[in-house]
Order: C-alpha cells, then structure tokens, then sequence
C-alpha cells in the first residue's frame, strides 16, 4: 500500500517551484482569453498586447485558424510537426515540462515504484528530461514511453541511446484502445503512469482505457474549473482537442481512483488561471 501523504508531500516542493515560475513569467492568464476571441473572430493582433511569453501561443492559435481554415488538420504533416517541436521548447511548455519532470521523478525518489509509463511522448523532450533525473539520482526504474504513431520506435532508440544504463522500452499505444498485451506483459507493480497534453485528443472515455494500468496517475491536462469555453478551446477543437471540465474528468477518474488531488490549487487563485493544469490521482 502506498503512502498517500508521503506522495502528496514530496511533490510540494516542484509544485512551488512550478508556482513561482509562473508568478514571474505569466503573471495573469487573462489577456490570453482576451486575443484568443480576436484570433477567433478573424482579426488582427498585436505582438504588445499580451506578455512575450505568450506569444508563441498566439502564433498557434493563428496557425490552426489559418490551416483549419481550408483543409483538415494533419498531424502526421512534417511541417505541422515541425513547428509543433519548436513550440514544445517554448518557456511556458518548458515550464509545465519541469514540473511535471519534478512531480514523477520527486514520487520515483520517495516510494518504491515498479515501472513508470509515459502516455503520448511524442518527441520526448518531458521523457528525456526525466531520464536526466533518473540518471542523476540513479534510479533504476524501468520507463515504458508510448504514441499512437510509429515514431515512437525512433524516440525510444535515441533515449537508449543517450542513457544506456536505463531500461526504456518503446510501444505504439492509441490510448482510446486498450494497451498492448506485449505492453501489460511488462508491468511491474506498483506502477506510476503520467501523461501530459493528451487525453482530450482522446476523449473522457480514454481515461478508462489508462487507468486501469496505473497505481498513480499525474495526469496534466488543463481541465477547465468554469464551464465556459473560452475562444481559445474552441481554436484547439478544430485540431481535434477535446473540450474537457474537471468536473466530468473527475468522474470517470473517481470509477478508477479513490484519492484524487488537485495539485496547483494556489497558482490557479495567483494567476487567474480558468483550468486546473496537475491532478495526482492514487488507488
């Protein structure tokens, strides 16, 4: 049985730290709401009228607005990948990518975990700043790293690559399916799954299809507080992101787990922000 305040505890500390760098990089999440709804409705806006941070957003925003405007969204597209690369580098994807690098790696330091999962790696940025962790205060975890596109098998060959004393095993994974059998085969309790910016591709159902695999669950999503869907949501919709409230999240989470936590509670008052970002979820 794990310790549920001993997880609750050892995440604090990245949690502030995620805190703080929010405080002076972002500051207030609200002039971002007000250019989204100018990006929707077609017009202009200019690089001063929200925070420098920001900016690569408003560039997306406009991006998805202009592709989508013509032609459906392509993932697979090489140029959409590629622009997509530089925005996951960006200040404010870096800062989501540290916290959430410090919550998994705080929990791997203060319980004994089995296997560690990644849900969507994508790239691999969050995964190898993990095994940068793990390398560093050597941990021996095994990390399983999974997409639903085969460029999972090169991501997954250059960790190996870089950190050849970790054991990182590759899978192709449509999390709105069940995992692989091969995947489940190598599960070793108790088992820490985190997945970030994800799920709403998926839908609240695939929550069903991840759970069941996880002792512990970091799941970072912004899952709205409010109800309203903000122009910006309604942007992200057209590339095949879902509308997801924490309200119904916690509902098909609650089928699975008996502790959830909401993590960022002070930085969602600090700086106006409409969603909560990390919930820590434990059976």
């Amino acid at each position: 049985m794990i310790d549920k305040n001993i997880i609750v505890a050892c995440i604090r500390e990245p949690m502030e730290q995620y805190h703080q760098k929010c405080l002076s990089t972002i500051g207030n999440w609200k002039p971002l709401v007000a250019v989204s709804e100018k990006i929707l409705a077609g017009r202009e806006v200019q690089d001063d009228e929200v925070p420098s941070v920001f900016l690569f957003l408003i560039e997306w925003m406009q991006l998805i607005m202009e592709v989508t405007r013509d032609s459906e969204w392509d993932w697979s597209n090489p140029a959409i990948q590629e622009i997509y690369r530089k925005i996951a580098e960006s200040e404010i994807y870096k800062i989501f990518a540290d916290a959430t690098v410090g919550i998994v790696s705080s929990i791997m330091r203060a319980v004994p975990i089995g296997t560690v999962v990644e849900i969507g790696t994508g790239p691999g940025q969050v995964t190898e700043g993990l095994c940068r962790e793990m390398a560093r205060h050597d941990i021996s975890v095994p990390v399983i790293i999974s997409d639903k596109t085969p460029g999972i098998a090169r991501t997954g060959e250059r960790l190996r690559k870089s950190f050849p004393r970790l054991s990182i095993h590759d899978f192709v994974w449509d999390f709105r399916n069940e995992p692989p059998e091969e995947l489940v085969a190598q599960l070793v309790s108790p088992v820490l799954v985190y997945e970030r910016f994800c799920i709403p591709y998926g839908g609240y159902s695939s929550i069903d299809r991840i759970a069941p695999i996880a002792d512990i669950l970091v799941m970072v999503e912004d899952l709205n507080l409010t109800g309203k869907k903000e122009a910006y949501d309604i942007i992200y919709e057209k590339i095949g992101s879902q509308f997801f409230t924490y309200q119904e999240a916690r509902k098909y989470l609650e089928k699975h787990f008996p502790f959830i936590h909401t993590c960022d509670t002070k930085t969602i008052e600090a700086i106006n922000l409409p969603v909560t970002d990390f919930i820590l979820a434990m059976k």
